[in-house]
């Protein structure tokens, strides 16, 4: 037992080095990736805040609709429907994402990809916040987007990253053979971050689902 436990710690050690070996290599990259998703979330934020006051009473009004038809439990939530919806929405940034590492011109697509998410997020928190008011804005926030973003955000940093160096082997190497192992290894990084965005989009089913409208009926 005492062995099984000393492998598994050393096997979790590693896997924390290589993050943090991964991490601290890419500091600069990581760095730009967080700036301009901080941008996106700004940007986001203020669309609410600088639209019309007929757009911010549809906004307040679907929201507030949204919320009384779970109370009143006229409004169910399809939650296989949602995780369908969030995998297809998660795979497809995730393969525009590893195809624009992959071409020369790939580099806005990155940075407009990381952005959107930021905006989106930046939006909706903005949106719930400036309808419910500020603490029950942050519950109904919180309730509805912290869980799966803790996993889902820094995938999507680590896979602009992952492009990013991409897209600089393509624009600056021209041995095919160390092409193709920046190729692999970006595909394979890839495809782990996208297990990842898949196992964050399970946590929002699970969530939304079991404890979303609870949240709703005793909070906001």
């Amino acid at each position: 037992m005492r062995n099984k436990r000393r492998l598994s710690n050393k096997k979790k050690n590693r896997f924390f080095e290589i993050i943090s070996e991964h991490i601290n290599k890419n500091k600069k990259d990581y760095t730009i990736a967080i700036l301009i998703f901080f941008i996106g979330i700004a940007i986001g934020v203020m669309l609410v805040n600088k639209s019309s006051e007929e757009n911010k009473r549809e906004i307040t009004g679907y929201i507030c609709n949204f919320i009384e038809s779970i109370k009143s439990k006229e409004y169910t939530i399809d939650g296989k429907k949602l995780l369908i919806k969030s995998i297809i929405s998660n795979l497809k940034l995730a393969v525009i994402i590893w195809v624009a590492g992959l071409t020369i011109i790939g580099i806005p697509i990155i940075y407009v990809s990381i952005a959107y998410k930021g905006m989106c997020i930046g939006y909706a928190i903005s949106a719930i916040i400036a309808t419910l008011g500020r603490s029950k804005g942050i519950i109904f926030s919180l309730s509805t987007m912290l869980v799966q973003n803790i996993i889902a955000v820094p995938c999507y940093l680590a896979l602009m990253v992952s492009a990013n160096k991409m897209y600089k082997s393509v624009t600056i190497n021209r041995n095919k053979e160390i092409l193709r192992e920046e190729i692999s290894r970006h595909t394979i990084f890839s495809i782990f971050m996208t297990i990842g965005l898949i196992f964050s989009t399970f946590l929002e089913y699970y969530f939304t689902t079991l404890i979303f409208s609870d949240i709703i009926i005793n909070f906001v």
